[in-house]
């Protein structure tokens, strides 16, 4: 039985293969929740969008399943689905997303470039478990902060090269605590194209290093702007499969935006 339409894409990347590798399942009714994590598994990707048509006329309610399980918010594959909605599935120029929490995020393309609309998220000062930094085997951060709403942590190095010299154990990281659920560690760039580059790491979500990462924007985009006093950034993420994020801070929200190149479109039957 056919229900739905079912898209393979490489967001925040314009060409095949780079970016991050985002399954986009638009349905004409939601699905339960045991078949998308089960969807999900089949489609080992990191993050995997399932998207149907809300009652509101350019509302469409979003569900994000990693191989692990269900997960709040997921930047990459809301824009994936913007994309596809966009340009693919609909007429609309511009839509908005309802997530399991209630969150709202806009969308539209702008000059070529996919944006959502998220929330400035705060953060706050925590203390990093031991165990989380022998993990990383990362030098003293240069500094670190916690987003409650993402539970996430950020730590700033002092350059890119030992940004990239980070080689976690995965298995000590998830031991390490169990009230974060993903690591971002970054640094400025020494790159003119770029202003900071970063990685991700998300293990207790199935996810080790993900490819290229959205919604930490939502803090990042507010931390950048008072470090930098600028409120448009060029951010690399410098994954195996690399990724280009584009990010714009506004007063009560953040814009990231990013290519998407769809590889695969066809039907989804169950």
């Amino acid at each position: 039985m056919e229900v739905g339409h079912y898209y393979l894409l490489d967001t925040f990347a314009d060409v095949p293969f780079q970016g991050s590798p985002t399954p986009v399942c638009m349905l004409s009714e939601l699905l339960d929740a045991p078949t998308m994590h089960q969807l999900a598994q089949e489609l080992n990707a990191p993050v995997t969008a399932f998207v149907k048509p809300s009652d509101v006329e350019g509302d469409f309610m979003i569900r994000y399943f990693t191989t692990e399980g269900e997960i709040p918010a997921c930047g990459h594959a809301t824009l994936g689905a913007a994309f596809v909605l966009l340009t693919q599935e609909t007429s609309f120029n511009k839509i908005k997303f309802v997530t399991i929490e209630g969150i709202r995020p806009k969308a539209q393309i702008t000059n070529d470039l996919t944006y959502i609309e998220y929330p400035r998220f705060p953060h706050t000062i925590i203390d990093i478990p031991p165990k989380l930094l022998e993990a990383l085997g990362m030098p003293t951060p240069l500094t670190h902060f916690y987003s409650s709403e993402l539970q996430s942590l950020f730590i700033e190095l002092d350059n890119p090269n030992e940004v990239n010299r980070i080689q976690p154990n995965f298995e000590l990281l998830k031991q390490s605590t169990d009230d974060i659920k993903e690591v971002v560690v970054m640094s400025k760039s020494n790159d003119e194209a770029f202003d900071f580059i970063l990685r991700s790491f998300c293990p207790w979500i199935g996810i080790n290093e993900d490819p290229v990462t959205g919604s930490i924007h939502s803090v990042l985009g507010p931390y950048w702007q008072k470090q930098t006093n600028k409120s448009d950034f060029a951010v690399y993420q410098a994954s195996e499969r690399g990724g280009k994020i584009f990010v714009k801070t506004f007063d009560d929200h953040v814009a990231l935006g990013g290519h998407c190149k769809i590889l695969v479109a066809g039907k989804l039957l169950l």
